[in-house]
């Protein structure tokens, strides 16, 4: 599989990890108790099966092919005192219920059951000899190779090998085997001698499942040798002495689907096509109500009217694209309630995933073409080719370089503000960071998040668009990686954020306040969010773009960041600082006030070229995110940075005691760091500050991305009799307020905000209440 992350068994295959799926058809056969011979990377697979009933596993202390790990297979349920008959069946094969029907059936005539595919359906398999409907033996593929090179030159070994499939591990083995002992033309099985041509003309392959007698097997691969090209006890081998002795019966599986085998991610990826659902069987699941508990294990007290949305949605598909096999992804919008803009400085933050979301319907397609589409006729339709847009990065080779250059600056231009931007940011990233080329998809979206309101609306985008592809490519991604490539991905629309708000989607619980940690990333604690409690989100109805004119203002603040710490690491460079965070980390706190001092409280480009000289290659390419401010506010930045992160870990402390009311006055102080005031942060104050050792969670800073109007919002909320606390959400630069309030004052305070606020502006009325929902993930009907 080119990637040794875990066993190939427990990569997905349209959604579900591949060992489950076998299970699961032995479960649907009839089949309830399982012995799992695991070995290289067992402790994946057992990661994977946990929970799963009627489960045992046998480790072999050395891996000596597949006859040796039978046998200690069979050997487990010998010691149970089980000896009646057991299915053998390989790791990589997915075989239909029916198949499994059938073995067992045929298994009352017949000591051994013993399935076969024509060879088109499993051309790599081990040959089954058969003459006159009388099975010989099994002769390995690779066995057939040697025996095949008897009378070639040897300059021509390699190619006869290539010619019949072999891959380059195997073939290595085979060559090894033929220089130490010359080949000769066939082999015998009992009794009669079969030519190299001969093999190769056999008709049948091995399907490597089988139906034996638990005493008989054992006895007989107590004898078996490993005299063959790969020095392994093979299990074939026992077969030939069951053939002799006329006890075989062959079962033939005739139909591909039937059993399907995968050796790489291209041929997994091939065969998940067969369990992706097509629209009509997605349809009558929904009509027949089969979907209801999962949709309220999705939405909870949502759930209601989510099997009407659904059904629209695969209408519209089936209307565009006809009955295709589809995969359903889709991610939540989210809250951060503490622990805004330093997940990209390597803080920590507090966030609940909302059963808002972004839902999509994606179906494969044989090119690399990914074209649009959104329920909302605002959204107009597209499509662009995986191929061709990185063709514009001109051979660039990582994802910055790609961003940078002229070919795709100027395509961004041309499509600035168009939603398949975020499309693109997932895609192209990820196909960036494999190896294997991504299929292309059709895609019809619908969403209820709402735009520009800080909810993340365009990273759900983002997120569901990677679960869709990761699904329908079978890619084997770890969630650190997953939202690390989303993060960067969105970089594409020209922010230059973190990975926060893809974190929260993929990591979301519902029910509690997930804790996140960033560079590395880490999922910190997870805290139930007390029923007294609701979180109110209150759309200020000032839209907050990043993908059109506010990502200057979002992408300087980041680089008052960078210019700070900078300056910070060449004064203290005996610090060894790797993070922006660790300023947080300074002792005594009253030091950081005294840090700060060192800093200008504003610089110019002009400025920081000066005092930077041997990182102007840096300084501008940072430039280069955002249009000149004049000036960066250093010290209110950098303050503002490190406060938060102190009042991001703090923010855990106190929902672990369920101290509500001191987390409604560390939100207030988080949001008075965004308020449009200038603050005053001269040398004075600050040497006031640390001569008082003034608590530096306690100061707010300056980041000042609010607006009037989300700044009226939250002193509005913040007078209101049950509220705790308030503050921007997300970026800010526009979007929604969030407040943390009583449960039993909800309503009422969304009554006071929809009299005083909507009303007042002539404003639709746009607060609710939130509660913290599931995280997101791929839809599998299976």
């Amino acid at each position: 599989m080119s990637d040794d992350s875990k066993n190939k068994v427990c990569f997905d295959c349209a959604g579900v990890p591949v060992i489950k799926r076998i299970i699961g058809n032995m479960r649907l056969a009839g089949i309830s108790r399982f012995i799992v011979v695991v070995g290289h990377r067992a402790e994946t697979v057992m990661d994977c099966l946990a929970g799963e009933e009627g489960i045992a596993y046998a480790y072999p202390n050395e891996q000596k092919g597949t006859g040796h790990a039978a046998r200690c297979g069979l050997e487990v349920l010998s010691e149970l005192n089980y000896s009646e008959k057991a299915i053998v069946s390989m790791g990589d094969k997915i075989v239909a219920p029916e198949v499994i029907r059938r073995l067992v059936a045929a298994s009352a005539e017949a000591e051994v059951v013993w399935g076969v595919q024509p060879l088109q359906a499993n051309p790599g398999g081990g040959r089954v000899v058969v003459s006159n409907g009388v099975p010989y033996g099994v002769v390995e593929l690779a066995d057939v190779a040697y025996h095949s090179l008897a009378g070639c030159p040897k300059e021509k070994w390699q190619g006869v090998l290539e010619k019949m499939g072999l891959n380059a591990r195997k073939s290595e083995k085979v060559l090894e085997r033929a220089k130490a002992i010359p080949p000769v033309d066939g082999i015998e099985l009992n009794g009669r001698y079969f030519t190299a041509a001969e093999l190769r003309q056999v008709q049948y392959a091995n399907a490597g499942l089988y139906c034996f007698n638990i005493k008989g097997i054992l006895d007989v691969l107590e004898h078996c040798g490993a005299d063959n090209a790969q020095g392994e006890i093979y299990l074939t081998d026992a077969l030939e002495f069951f053939a002799r002795q006329n006890a075989v019966k062959l079962l033939e599986i005739k139909q591909a689907e039937d059993m399907l085998t995968f050796s790489t991610r291209p041929e997994l990826r091939t065969i998940s096509r067969y369990f992706l659902p097509d629209v009509h069987s997605c349809l009558e699941a929904i009509g027949q109500g089969r979907w209801k508990k999962r949709f309220k294990e999705i939405y909870g007290m949502s759930s209601n009217g989510q099997d009407t949305r659904y059904a629209r949605l695969l209408e519209e598909f089936l209307t565009r694209h006809g009955n295709r096999k589809i995969m359903i992804a889709r991610a939540p919008g989210r809250v951060n309630l503490m622990g805004r803009h330093i997940d990209h400085r390597g803080g920590c933050t507090n966030v609940i995933t909302i059963d808002r979301d972004i839902v999509m319907v994606a179906s494969p397609r044989e090119d690399d073409v990914v074209s649009i589409a959104n329920m909302d006729c605002e959204y107009e339709p597209a499509e662009f080719s995986i191929s061709q847009c990185l063709a514009l990065g001109e051979g660039t080779s990582d994802w910055l370089s790609y961003l940078e250059a002229p070919g795709v600056m100027a395509d961004l231009v041309a499509h600035r503000g168009h939603w398949m931007n975020y499309i693109k940011s997932a895609v192209l990233r990820f196909q960036m960071a494999l190896d294997i080329p991504l299929c292309g998809m059709d895609i019809l979206v619908t969403g209820n998040i709402p735009v520009g309101a800080g909810l993340s609306s365009s990273s759900a985008i983002v997120v569901s668009t990677a679960d869709a592809l990761t699904g329908l490519n079978c890619l084997n991604i770890t969630t650190k990686s997953f939202i690390e490539l989303c993060g960067e991905g969105e970089w594409y629309v020209g922010s230059r954020g973190g990975a926060s708000d893809h974190a929260a989607m993929k990591c979301g619980k519902q029910g509690y306040i997930q804790q996140l940690k960033f560079k590395p990333f880490s999922v910190g604690d997870s805290f139930a969010f007390s029923n007294d409690y609701s979180v109110i989100v209150a759309d200020s109805c000032q839209k907050a773009r990043k993908s059109e004119g506010s990502k200057d203002t979002f992408n300087a603040r980041i680089a008052a960041y960078e210019f700070a710490f900078m300056l910070l690491r060449k004064t203290y460079a005996q610090r060894g600082w790797r993070e922006f965070r660790e300023l947080a980390d300074v002792l005594p706190q009253s030091d950081i006030y005294r840090m700060l001092k060192q800093l200008p409280e504003s610089m110019t480009r002009d400025e920081l070229l000066k005092q930077l000289p041997t990182s102007q290659r840096q300084l501008r390419r940072i430039f280069a995110t955002h249009e000149d401010p004049g000036e960066y506010d250093l010290r209110g930045v950098a303050l503002f940075g490190i406060s938060e992160c102190l009042r991001s870990n703090l923010f855990g402390k106190l929902l672990a005691k369920g101290n509500y009311e001191a987390i409604g006055e560390i939100i207030k102080i988080s949001h008075d760091g965004d308020r449009l005031i200038r603050r005053d942060y001269s040398d004075a104050v600050l040497e006031h500050l640390a001569e008082s050792d003034a608590p530096v969670w306690r100061q707010c800073g300056a980041y000042s991305c609010s607006t009037p109007r989300i700044d009226e919002l939250c002193d509005l909320l913040d007078g209101i009799e049950g509220v705790q606390g308030s503050s921007l959400v997300g970026a800010g630069l526009g979007g929604s307020v969030i407040a943390l309030v009583k449960t039993d004052s909800a309503k009422q305070v969304i009554d006071v905000v929809n009299r005083k606020y909507y009303d007042k502006y002539n404003l639709p009325h746009n607060a609710d209440i939130y509660r913290p929902s599931v995280g997101s993930k791929v839809i599998v009907d299976w």
